[in-house]
């Protein structure tokens, strides 16, 4: 039977609009008996996709937003500086990853794992907060060093040396925080993934029908690739500690490796 051609009609229309987000666009086609190409412009044209994920978005959030800890939430995070809005738009990410089947527990763990993701945003803002800081007060050591030694104001010479090495110190502190929460975040990230997987196979266990087959091969792609960001995650934080106990070039153009903890002291000797 030959394919329809010319502009889709009203009654196609409202099918596509029906029907995008249960079948697939060969489906579709089928199904209208037309070629692919009018479909995809029509659903381009109308932005149909982006339609559709606004709505689940605002649902998803909505449905957050009911959760008994949301007020909790809401007191813990600042909506000025971002971070509620970075809380929810990861919360929708996840569960979207998830496919929407998440039970209590694993979105208090998703909650967990949002929730330290953020104290690592803010750990490395402090971080770099007194790395500038750092930076000016050795601008200014250096410029009373440079100084005759009968010009040079001792008092204030040792006031911006105590200052210094206090800065120096939270650089180091902040530094070990940020490696505690990620392995806190990594633990919680294998927690979650542990618990979905006993849950998907005590379900697949009692199922031998094509769509349970399916469903577990789905589902595996999603093992996968938890897998695969996880092992990302560790090298970069690696190849990070790597980089902060190599040699800076300061602004003052001084080149120097900082002392940040036992291990850089380590690593520079």
């Amino acid at each position: 039977m030959p394919k329809k051609r010319g502009q889709l009609s009203l009654d196609e229309e409202k099918f596509i609009r029906d029907n995008i987000q249960s079948l697939s666009i060969e489906q579709i086609a089928n199904t209208l008996n037309r070629n692919e190409a009018p479909i995809n412009r029509y659903i381009d044209e109308n932005q149909l996709y982006a339609i559709e994920e606004k709505n689940e978005n605002e649902v998803l959030l909505r449905k957050l937003h009911s959760k008994s800890f949301w007020y909790e939430i809401e007191r813990q995070f600042d909506k000025e500086s971002g971070e509620l809005e970075y809380f929810e738009n990861t919360w929708i990410g996840l569960v979207k990853q998830f496919r929407e089947d998440v039970l209590p527990a694993e979105e208090l763990q998703i909650k967990q794992f949002i929730t330290i993701d953020i104290l690592i945003n803010r750990s490395m803002k402090e971080r770099k907060r007194h790395i500038s800081e750092t930076e000016k007060l050795q601008k200014q050591v250096d410029a009373e060093y440079d100084k005759p030694d009968d010009q040079r104001d001792i008092p204030r010479l040792t006031n911006l040396e105590t200052q210094l090495s206090f800065a120096r110190n939270s650089i180091s502190s902040y530094t070990n925080e940020y490696t505690k929460l990620l392995n806190e975040q990594q633990k919680i990230s294998k927690d979650l993934k542990a618990t979905r997987e006993q849950r998907i196979k005590r379900i697949e266990d009692g199922k031998s029908s094509w769509v349970g087959l399916i469903r577990m091969l789905e589902d595996e792609e999603v093992r996968e690739k938890e897998g695969r960001e996880m092992e990302i995650l560790s090298m970069a934080t690696e190849k990070y500690k790597k980089d902060l106990f190599g040699y800076h070039n300061y602004q003052d153009n001084k080149v120097d490796k900082p002392f940040l903890n036992h291990e850089s002291v380590m690593e520079n000797d």
